[in-house]
């Protein structure tokens, strides 16, 4: 199961749920029945007018 880590600045990759964190409000990770994962967010969506 991913986590959540600090990527070396040199690094290539590992930035994603990074990214992710800085972006929502929520997230998790849900293992599937067989192969895989589930990776899920709650983002905050702002409608027009809104601050």
């Amino acid at each position: 199961m991913p986590e959540l880590r600090k990527p070396a600045p040199e690094g290539t990759s590992g930035r994603g749920l990074l990214l992710v964190d800085a972006l929502s409000q929520a997230w998790g990770v849900r293992p599937r029945t067989g192969a895989g994962k589930t990776v899920w967010v709650h983002l905050a969506v702002r409608h027009e007018g809104e601050e």
